[in-house]
């Protein structure tokens, strides 16, 4: 949700009270090797868009011959006589080219206010059910008319049907769930605790399920086995969860443990599906000695999941010190194409179709500068489209021309002195527009 859950990269490793966490800002956890379950790997080179997929050869990584010239966005905005209020935006999420949700702050306030635009980005309706200190709440958008917010410091959570102009509480979420709505009805709950010195530790509390668009919930048999749930929810019947354990972070040491594994479920959590997922053909594994077996050769490594999830394309980002992979599935899991990609640290990574898709870097030799990439074969190769002079990044695609994105020249943006810029680009990728956002009068 907000820019700050996206942009943590480090992990507690002191020895902390369990506290129950969004999965997508999880720390990784140490995984107790299961028995191997034998999985497939396909050796046909077509990347499929709906159809089950076949394992391309790993595809060259395209970078143009001249640079690109720094960002230098103009604003959008006209000159006016009447004083607006400005608005920070922190969270984008656009539906198509004129509405979206934002999460931000207006002026010099501190709180969190929920927004809404109908102009593209340029305007801002305050929407918000309650008003909190910063980062305080956090929202899930599913389409113009449907969201639902929710507070963990005051334990309520809200729903709104027509587009922020009503709310109604609903059940409370607890404290930063891993959240899924599939419609106005279903949805998925996911809450867990973590805690480690040297291993973060990872228990699920709670799995739900609602069918009343979370007035109620019914407890469901949660993902099983052991390691950090990275949860996707295609649809009121289908979830499923990349299940891996990490040691302590340290720079240039292996810290992932294999092997990791893909769980699936087809019944709302009645029952679950476990295969053990490939490993990418350039790294190795070892044993450390009364310590776990891991993936060596590429450094520290940790996962973006999911980068696209539909019902039928399922797509995962390994990314690593020295390497980084794209995984995709067309067939729930069973066999996975492996594709590599650009190396570095990752920021954000997005598809807005099985095939066409995004990813930001910053730069190895300096973290305040990044790199935008993108690829229209599904990940087998990627361009570089954009060198910039931001940090971080959050993206908002719509379409593969028109996207949005947050942007700061701090390397987590959640820190509350990072700038921030709501940029807008109608060509890919390649070019970026500043957008000064007002408060609608």
């Amino acid at each position: 949700m907000l820019d700050d859950l996206k942009g943590i990269r480090s992990v507690l490793w002191a020895l902390t009270p369990p506290v129950v966490v969004a999965l997508a800002a999880c720390a990784p956890a140490r995984t107790p090797a299961p028995s191997p379950i034998p999985s497939a790997v396909p050796t046909s080179s077509a990347l499929p868009t709906e159809t089950p997929p076949a394992k391309p050869s790993p595809g060259p990584i395209l970078i143009p011959t001249s640079t690109p010239t720094p960002l230098a966005p103009t604003s959008t905005l006209t000159p006016s006589s009447t004083p607006m209020v400005a608005v920070t935006i922190t969270y984008i999420k656009m539906i198509d080219s004129t509405t979206g949700w934002a999460e931000g702050q207006l002026g010099t306030e501190e709180t969190t206010h929920i927004l809404r635009t109908t102009d593209g980005g340029v305007t801002w309706r305050d929407v918000s059910p309650v008003l909190v200190d910063r980062f305080g709440q956090d929202a899930f958008f599913l389409d113009a008319q449907l969201a639902w917010v929710w507070n963990s410091n005051l334990g309520e959570s809200w729903r709104t049907l027509d587009g922020g102009q009503s709310w109604a509480t609903v059940s409370e979420f607890g404290w930063s769930p891993d959240l899924g709505f599939v419609d106005s009805q279903h949805g998925w709950k996911l809450n867990a605790e973590y805690w480690g010195l040297s291993f973060v530790q990872f228990d699920i509390v709670s799995f739900s399920t609602t069918q009343d668009g979370g007035e109620t919930w019914q407890e469901t048999n949660p993902p099983p086995e052991w390691g950090v749930a990275y949860m996707a929810y295609p649809s009121a019947q289908t979830a499923w969860a990349l299940r891996a354990g990490f040691a302590k972070t340290i720079e240039g040491v292996a810290n992932l443990g294999v092997p990791f594994r893909i769980q699936t479920s087809f019944d709302g959590g009645a029952t679950w599906i476990t295969r053990e997922m490939p490993l990418p053909p350039e790294a190795f594994v070892f044993e450390r000695p009364y310590d776990g077996t891991y993936l060596g050769g590429v450094g520290n490594c940790e996962f973006v999941s999911p980068v696209y999830s539909s019902t039928a394309i399922w797509k995962v980002a390994l990314t690593c010190e020295s390497e980084s992979w794209l995984y995709t599935t067309a067939n729930q899991g069973e066999t996975w194409i492996i594709s590599p990609m650009p190396a570095g640290v990752y920021t954000d990574i997005q598809f807005s179709s099985p095939t066409v898709g995004w990813l930001f870097v910053l730069d190895p030799l300096d973290y305040y500068l990044g790199d935008l990439y993108q690829t229209t074969n599904g990940g087998q190769s990627w361009t570089l489209i954009k060198r910039t002079g931001w940090a971080d990044i959050g993206l908002s695609f719509v379409d593969p021309q028109l996207g949005w994105a947050v942007a700061c020249t701090a390397v987590h943006c959640y820190q509350p002195d990072a700038q921030r810029a709501l940029v807008k680009t109608t060509d890919g990728g390649r070019s970026w527009q500043l957008i000064e956002p007002q408060l609608a009068p």
